[in-house]
């Protein structure tokens, strides 16, 4: 498989899905000399200003970008551009990201989530699929295991 991308962003939120399917676009984009953009976006609830002191979210966001920096590392893939962004809602904040840096591609990591017998996507996966104007791939997570480990 090739991905004919040259710029990837790949949104983390800490979940495992999220952490394989940024292994795995690592190993991708290697092949294809891309450039990868790992975007965390800490959420900044309404009723407080955007620039608010949230220390302990400001932490979790820079441990999960450490994580995914080191991921690239054991991939062989140093060159990851991660970001911590603050935004109202993540799935506004990362459609107006992909169309700032001009990505080619959003590769997004959903867990397999069944309810009422229907897979289940997020609302933020749900926004960015119906919003960001380049290709998107979803990689879900199998039923029961993980499916790149």
């Amino acid at each position: 498989m090739r991905l004919e991308a040259t710029r990837i962003l790949v949104p983390v939120n800490g979940d495992p899905a999220t952490e394989r399917t940024f292994r795995w676009t690592c190993r991708m984009a290697r092949q294809e000399k891309a450039e990868i953009h790992a975007i965390y976006v800490m959420e900044v609830p309404l009723d407080l200003p955007l620039e608010s002191d949230l220390t302990n979210a400001i932490a979790k966001g820079e441990r999960i970008l450490e994580t995914i920096e080191a991921i690239g590392a054991e991939e062989k893939f140093r060159d990851v551009q991660a970001k911590l962004l603050r935004a109202r809602h993540a799935g506004p904040a990362l459609v107006q990201e992909t169309e700032d840096r001009h990505m080619d591609l959003v590769v997004l990591g959903v867990p397999y989530r069944r309810r009422f017998g229907v897979c289940r996507i997020g609302s933020t996966a749900s926004y960015i699929f119906n919003n960001v104007s380049c290709r998107v791939l979803f990689l879900r997570d199998r039923a029961g295991a993980p499916y790149l480990d």
